[in-house]
């Protein structure tokens, strides 16, 4: 389950495949790790959740991400499921975290 309220197949099968969804952007997972990924709203350090597969399936490419971002610990600061399923939890998350996000403008 997601803090979006839906699991994460449910996501990706409504924002992949090239449809576009207003408020949601389905791309391929190496994407993720690309200097241009959402590089006008920050980059990565906008990720605040992600599943825990995708985490532990790609964790050396993620740490040279982090590193790049100049924040090594920054996946220790992004959730998953095995710790937040809800946004209210998601937002108590990031606080006791000090995810980056939280002193960036805001998107919308």
């Amino acid at each position: 389950m997601t803090p979006a309220g839906m699991t994460f197949s449910s996501m990706a099968g409504m924002f992949g495949g090239g449809l576009q969804t207003p408020g949601a952007m389905g791309v391929g997972k190496y994407y993720l790790t690309s200097p241009k990924f959402v590089s006008a709203d920050g980059g990565f350090k906008r990720v605040v959740w992600m599943s825990s597969f995708l985490k532990d399936s790609m964790p050396e490419e993620f740490k040279a991400v982090a590193e790049r971002e100049g924040i090594p610990d920054l996946m220790d600061r992004i959730a998953d499921e095995r710790n937040v399923i809800e946004v209210d939890e998601l937002m108590a998350w990031l606080e006791e975290h000090d995810h980056p996000a939280l002193t960036m403008e805001p998107i919308m």
